[in-house]
């Protein structure tokens, strides 16, 4: 039971039901429409039938009449006074006509009773206000049921008319059992079509609905693969434009972002570890350097000036390495949280220059300087993109020691470039598509001698896509390296309206 009641919860079952649950008021009124027209076809061609019955009677009673040389009909007999004997024989032929299976009663004018057929039959009586409309108005009566002790019969007053008015009523009346069985035969089909109509649209329902249903029952499928672990899974289904199509099609998206997300986050969660992992061990250096150092002056070297002097020089360079180390990780850190920025419209020509007068150690010989001709206004954070120039200057005369640099400035398809090439050394071809990655450094031991941390580069790239946009490296060993930074223009004012 609880495995049938588990089925019949299910929304194919509900919606088959649901189906079945429409189906069933149409089939009924379908039925009664069929039965109530059945009906009224047989009492109408039963009538019709009765009416044939009477005249043939009447035809009957005209022969007769004219075999004895009578000179009137029946019917003008009935109205000229011998009613009783017209009545009788009114009645008499229409039961020979109908074998006697029509009941057969005569009224005359004043709605007496005259004559019934067959002799000793007692048939129903139609009430005295249907036979008066018969009466006045010279037509039939409509079809009437009346029980009685042998059944239900079936009743119509036909007028017995002359010229345009009626002078009697002659009153048939028949079984309805015949009519009964054929309606109660046309139930017993209609239940029968019904209850067999009801049962294929269960089957074809459940059928019908299982297929539509299956793309639902594969996404739940799908879902449950997901929801174990297996990002990958997708349901596969087809594209189309019902709404179980769209479904489909908006679920595997949904999962495409969401195996997305989480390949972000794993990708960003090891990023953060190596991140620890590398600052963490770049800070060791230093701090193990000082240590060392203490260590040897506690045990005495300070007493020596020469020693003291070279300690605390050392000591110096590993601090300002450390703190340098520290406000590159605090930059980083601030550029991972996107903090808002602070853009402006400035000349990015009168800032560069201002950096490379200003001049960081090692500077080289030739520096050369290509910039637009007049400012070159630009919209973003001022201290970003001096923070981009100054780490690509010393890059460039860290790793370029006393080669010529040049700086170039120039406006690119709609873009600020900023362009810095030295006659260095260049990069090697394994390690340029790393040279953005946080702590990667191709040459480990020359950089740290030198204080380098392997950020710079990280930071600059940074710094220009948080200021909306991008940075890009060319290298090749021997031949020198290119570093192209795009950012945006300012928006040009509109023009000055002219008198």
């Amino acid at each position: 039971m609880r495995r049938i009641g588990h089925a019949l919860a299910s929304l194919r079952w509900r919606l088959t039901l649901t189906f079945i649950a429409l189906l069933l008021p149409l089939l009924v009124l379908l039925a009664g429409y069929q039965y109530v027209t059945l009906r009224a076809s047989l009492i109408s061609n039963r009538v019709g039938e009765l009416q044939a019955n009477l005249n043939s009677a009447r035809r009957l009673i005209t022969a007769k009449e004219k075999a004895l040389g009578a000179a009137t009909t029946g019917t003008l007999l009935l109205c000229r006074g011998h009613p009783a004997l017209v009545a009788r024989a009114v009645a008499n032929a229409v039961s020979t006509v109908t074998g006697q299976t029509v009941q057969v009663a005569v009224y005359d004018s004043s709605l007496a009773e005259e004559a019934v057929a067959p002799v000793g039959a007692s048939p129903p009586n139609l009430d005295a206000s249907a036979l008066q409309q018969v009466m006045t108005r010279g037509t039939r009566s409509g079809a009437e049921q009346i029980t009685t002790g042998n059944g239900d019969q079936l009743v119509v007053g036909f007028p017995v008319a002359v010229g345009t008015g009626a002078c009697g009523v002659v009153q048939l009346s028949v079984s309805m059992t015949p009519i009964t069985d054929v309606l109660n035969a046309e139930i017993l089909l209609i239940t029968a079509g019904g209850l067999v109509m009801v049962i294929l649209a269960t089957v074809l329902g459940v059928m019908l609905t299982g297929r539509t249903l299956r793309p639902m029952r594969r996404l739940a499928a799908t879902a449950e693969q997901l929801a174990a672990g297996d990002l990958g899974a997708r349901s596969r289904l087809t594209p189309s434009s019902d709404e179980v199509g769209q479904l489909a099609g908006s679920f595997d998206h949904m999962a495409d972002r969401i195996q997305e997300a989480f390949t972000a986050q794993q990708d960003s969660e090891a990023q953060v570890r190596r991140f620890i992992a590398d600052a963490s061990h770049e800070l060791r250096t230093p701090l193990t350097a000082l240590k060392g150092y203490i260590d040897v002056l506690r045990r005495g070297a300070g007493r020596e000036p020469a020693a003291l002097d070279a300690a605390l020089e050392a000591m110096s360079n590993e601090s300002e390495r450390m703190r340098v180390l520290v406000l590159d990780l605090l930059t980083l850190a601030r550029l991972d949280a996107q903090r808002e920025s602070h853009p402006e419209e400035f000349d990015l020509n009168a800032t560069v220059s201002a950096l490379l007068n200003e001049g960081v150690p090692g500077m080289p010989a030739v520096v050369q300087r290509n910039f637009t001709p007049g400012p070159l206004f630009v919209r973003a954070d001022r201290g970003a993109v001096s923070t981009i120039v100054r780490n690509l200057l010393v890059n460039a005369c860290k790793y370029a020691h006393g080669a010529a640099q040049h700086w170039s400035t120039a406006v690119d398809a709609g873009w600020a470039k900023l362009e810095v090439r030295d006659e260095g050394p260049g990069i090697p071809a394994g390690d340029l598509p790393h040279v953005f990655e946080r702590f990667y450094r191709g040459e480990k031991t020359r950089a740290r001698e030198e204080g380098g941390s392997g950020l710079g580069l990280s930071i600059v790239q940074s710094l220009a896509r948080a200021q909306g946009g991008d940075v890009a490296i060319r290298s090749a060993e021997g031949a020198g390296t290119t570093v192209t930074v795009w950012l945006q223009l300012a928006p040009v004012p509109p023009p000055l309206p002219t008198d």
